[in-house]
């Protein structure tokens, strides 16, 4: 063999001697996680030292290491101090030896791989519901579209609650599929679910509160509205709004252009504008704090008439549903005494804003500030009209309306 070829074998046969199998240099003894029901020892490798950490009794004692003839030596450190150590590999466990103690330490298995993550199903009320007068709209973030104006919505099991404008009303509900019905004190809202498409010729969007040249008018969802101060009952139809309340019946043909709406009622045109603020759930607390089942006209009556006078007393007032009121009252006696005839007169009227709890109602007057009063509902015992009992001095409706419950 010439030079030339010992010298290509040679350089083969070291190439050779130094060569390692790929697959041999990745299965290392020592890194990864091992531990028993006490001890647990971590490390990674880097070049020819680990590092990694002894956790014990919740603590991480910091660890480095050596790995020489398939033996691992090395240090832990611990409250200041630092310890020698040793460890074996068999199978799938590491002896550690420390101080003459022995630890046997398991490998850790991988953790199982983790079922891919779906999006939680949205709420089944999530969606467009169409009701006898209006349409609602249940967004998967948590607004709620109602009457135009957008609220947040939560759900309590079978209660949903809205809120806006600083308060919230809270509706229990049963859902049956896609039919949606609301509970309120005095009856029930049927709601059904429906689509983009077929709201189309329907979703006037009336629900809300307007004002009009004569004051606040609040339609609600559940058929409730008030006029002027006067709870009414109203349905639909096409665009045909029936209204039945104290003073009668009649029916305005409505016809809604963004927040601008307008009725026309016996050839008479009236425009509304909505409110910055509105509510169209019905049932529970209105906006501003009021109670909707308190809105209307209250009066106390006194009369009082004998062969030498006649004395007469009125107090109404008039709670708005937009969180205003107004007062008035009248006075007036008459009658003969020795000395001839006599006569007196008064008059008083004021205005300003209320609030009410269940068993509160609180008034800011224009005149004397603000004022709480103990708020009881009671019926005449007489007539059985409905009555609301500030401090003790009692009022009866002054339209008519359904007796307490």
């Amino acid at each position: 063999m010439n030079l030339n070829l010992r010298l290509l074998a040679a350089a083969f046969c070291a190439m050779a001697l130094s060569a390692q199998n790929p697959l041999a240099m990745m299965a290392d003894p020592f890194n990864g996680t091992f531990q028993n029901a006490d001890i647990k020892l971590e490390l990674t490798r880097s070049g020819q030292e680990y590092t990694g950490a002894i956790v014990i009794a919740g603590q991480s004692l910091p660890v480095k290491a050596k790995a020489v003839a398939g033996k691992l030596t090395g240090t832990f450190a611990s409250q200041g101090q630092t310890y020698a150590f040793q460890a074996t590999r068999s199978g799938t466990q590491v002896t550690l030896i420390t101080d003459g103690t022995t630890h046997v330490l398991d490998k850790a298995a991988p953790p199982a791989p983790q079922p891919p993550q779906t999006a939680a199903a949205p709420p089944a009320i999530v969606g467009i519901w169409q009701s006898p007068t209006g349409v609602v709209r249940i967004n998967a973030d948590g607004s709620a579209v109602i009457g135009d104006k957008t609220h947040r919505w939560t759900l309590e099991g079978n209660t949903i609650n809205f809120s806006g404008d600083g308060n919230t009303i809270k509706v229990p509900f049963e859902l049956n599929g896609d039919s949606w019905t609301w509970k309120f004190p005095d009856g029930s809202l049927p709601l059904t679910r429906t689509t983009t498409a077929a709201l189309a010729a329907t979703d006037d969007g009336i629900s809300g509160s307007w004002q009009g040249p004569t004051g606040n008018i609040q339609l609600n969802l559940d058929g409730t509205a008030t006029v002027g101060g006067v709870v009414y009952r109203y349905s639909r139809s096409g665009n045909q709004v029936t209204l039945n309340g104290p003073d009668g019946t009649f029916v305005a043909t409505v016809q809604r252009n963004g927040d601008t709406m307008t009725w026309i009622v016996n050839g008479k045109t009236l425009t509304f504008q909505r409110s910055a603020s509105t509510w169209a759930v019905g049932g529970g607390k209105g906006a501003n704090g009021t109670q909707p089942e308190l809105v209307g006209k209250w009066c106390q009556m006194a009369n009082l008439n004998n062969s030498t006078s006649n004395y007469s007393r009125s107090a109404c007032f008039t709670l708005l549903a937009d969180g205003t009121y107004l007062y008035a009252s009248d006075f007036g006696a008459t009658g003969n005494v020795a000395g001839g005839a006599y006569g007196t007169a008064a008059q008083d009227n004021d205005s300003g804003t209320w609030t009410a709890t269940a068993d509160t109602i609180t008034s800011t007057s224009k005149k004397t500030g603000v004022r709480t009063f103990r708020l009881e509902k009671r019926n005449h015992p007489k007539t059985g009209d409905a009555m609301l009992v500030l401090d003790g001095t009692e009022f009866t409706t002054a339209y008519q309306r359904p007796a307490w419950r």
